[in-house]
């Protein structure tokens, strides 16, 4: 085992909450060629059943991954490409077993590519797609999309899209559709983006959900300069596709105008997630102040709030070599858990040299961790 690895594996559980590794699912994403590394992990259950150890069907997506080789040291070889995004399946019934999951990305004259590339109206020259959360619903695989440009950069987001998928349909998607939301803002000089996408809870009787109310609640971000905001929005399922039907939590209810979208916390990470529990709660997992070590939770007695204090639940040990190591992206995959924990996964990345991922090819690939709920 890399020295890395073993590193990341090593660490002890927060007051009253259990934490620990859990070797085997990170160990489904340690591979030596194709794909070999990525951010950005979110799992969806394709038949929308996301209760804790249902181990549905899963269509896995990621942002940024190295396609190419690795060698026995731990090296990437002569040729490793990084495309955008990628996508995995894995089939029912199967938990973390390496040799079941397939992995998929695109390819432009030949060589890898990224499998969703921006085609919506508003796109424009260089723009590219980071994958967020998503969901399936009668039919159809929806995910979200942030649409990016590295101008200005070294990257900005320029939108937010649905991409929505017949659940027939593999690699290339020849029935892919891309729609412009009306779900991001620019920056303002009173606030900060506003951008959805970045959790989805379907809060349904058909997703299994504990005290369904009908609704599909999207999380998203308020993307204040000191401090990640979290904003909520929902719409009934059987109108999920329908942006006007569409409403956003503005402090004291529900409204049409996304303008009117105030934030439910403080100090979260773009990516997280929203899960129910069978008490009736609702427990939100996140990186604390989106770049850090430690993961946290909070609790709320409904989708939109309020929501507690956080707690951090779990300090990553980071190596201090190579050094610029950090992690990101906390986020729970309630369908992937056993019945009674929480699996947790998240990322790895390097603020030093960009070639330190071709010294070190485990710098960069999902993680995780098991939270057991009591």
């Amino acid at each position: 085992m890399p020295l890395l690895i073993a590193a990341l594996l090593l660490a002890a559980p927060q007051a009253t909450w259990t934490v620990e590794p859990h070797p085997q699912w990170t160990g489904v994403f340690d591979r030596s060629s194709g794909w070999t590394g990525a951010d950005g992990i979110y799992s969806i259950p394709l038949n929308g059943d996301d209760r804790r150890g249902s181990l549905a069907a899963s269509f896995f997506v990621f942002s940024d991954t190295f396609i190419g080789d690795v060698d026995p040291q731990g090296h990437r070889l002569s040729g490793t490409t990084l495309v955008n995004n990628t996508v995995a399946f894995l089939p029912a019934g199967v938990g973390p077993a390496p040799g079941r999951i397939i992995f998929d990305w695109g390819t432009v004259n030949g060589s890898p590519a990224a499998v969703f590339r921006p085609a919506t109206p508003n796109t424009q020259p260089g723009d590219f797609y980071w994958m967020k959360d998503g969901v399936a619903i009668d039919g159809q695989l929806h995910l979200f999309a942030g649409r990016f440009n590295s101008d200005p950069p070294p990257f900005s987001r320029h939108g937010v899209c649905l991409i929505s998928i017949p659940l027939t349909d593999r690699p290339p998607f020849p029935r892919a559709q891309q729609r412009d939301t009306p779900f991001w803002r620019p920056e303002t000089p009173i606030r900060g983006q506003l951008a959805l996408g970045g959790a989805v809870l379907e809060n349904t009787v058909e997703a299994g959900a504990p005290h369904p109310d009908g609704f599909v609640y999207v999380y998203g971000v308020q993307e204040d300069a000191l401090s990640k905001k979290a904003i909520v929005s929902r719409v009934p399922r059987a109108d999920f596709a329908n942006f006007a039907a569409w409403r956003f939590w503005d402090g004291a209810g529900w409204s049409g105008d996304f303008e009117d979208s105030r934030p439910v916390a403080g100090r979260i990470s773009t990516e997280m997630s929203v899960t129910p529990l069978a008490d009736g709660r609702y427990l939100m997992v996140f990186m604390l102040d989106t770049i850090s070590r430690k993961i946290a939770v909070r609790s709320a007695p409904a989708p939109q709030g309020p929501w507690g204090d956080f707690t951090v639940i779990y300090d990553i040990p980071v190596p201090s070599n190579p050094p610029g190591l950090f992690t990101y992206h906390a986020k729970a995959h309630p369908h992937l858990s056993d019945p009674g924990e929480l699996l947790i996964s998240f990322n790895v990345n390097t603020s030093g040299s960009f070639w330190d991922h071709f010294t070190y090819a485990d710098i960069y690939r999902p993680r995780f961790v098991r939270l057991i709920l009591q």
